[in-house]
């Protein structure tokens, strides 16, 4: 579907309730975001995520949209702010892993075992998910699927593996609160790094 003349009328009908419209809208915009993004990222599998992500978040913003009177600059500010947000999170990971390559030297007995009952208590939040929701996670953080794999090895939609993944990362923030200063570098960098062992 390339007919950008389309659009507004496709916009107007998916606002006014036709949830089928959503996906020429989708299948329209999907890969503009995607090649708008690939200008930052340089990463197809990144790019793809992120414009999956904000795809996710129109869904979602459905009350919110329309209420706009220009679709296509939110969307791709939208984008942008996904983008420069992935961005920072990418630099922070890059610095917090510098910090763990330069602490591994003085590294102690206590930060080992304090790392060691992290990722237990992470197995243990993954045992406790249901189990397609566990599955789509596990493809997706720990064996770098991206969202599209998962939807074609699950045989479901790509909306449900992001909704599987939002669920999953909401309910191991609740379980681990009290190890939020580490919980995303340990989803990024220790978790792969302690299964190892």
């Amino acid at each position: 579907m390339e007919d950008a003349a389309m659009i507004p009328k496709l916009l107007y009908d998916w606002l006014a309730g036709n949830d089928l419209k959503f996906k020429p809208l989708f299948e329209y915009y999907f890969p503009r975001l995607k090649r708008y993004t690939m200008s930052f990222t340089d990463d197809p599998a990144i790019s793809e995520e992120l414009a999956m992500n904000v795809m996710l978040k129109v869904w979602q913003q459905k009350s919110r949209i329309a209420t706009l009177n220009d679709f296509d600059s939110y969307l791709f500010t939208m984008m942008r702010h996904e983008t420069v947000s992935m961005l920072r999170r990418k630099k922070t990971m890059m610095t917090l892993s510098s910090r763990e390559e330069e602490a591994q030297a003085t590294e102690n007995t206590t930060e080992v075992v304090s790392y060691r009952e992290l990722l237990t208590r992470y197995r243990a939040c993954l045992d406790k998910l249901p189990p397609r929701r566990r599955e789509a996670f596990i493809l997706n953080r720990e064996r770098g699927m991206s969202y599209a794999e998962i939807a074609g090895l699950l045989n479901v939609s790509i909306f449900t593996v992001q909704n599987h993944i939002a669920a999953s990362l909401k309910f191991i923030r609740r379980e681990l609160h009290d190890y939020a200063d580490f919980l995303m570098l340990a989803a990024v960098i220790f978790v792969p790094m302690l299964t190892e062992y």
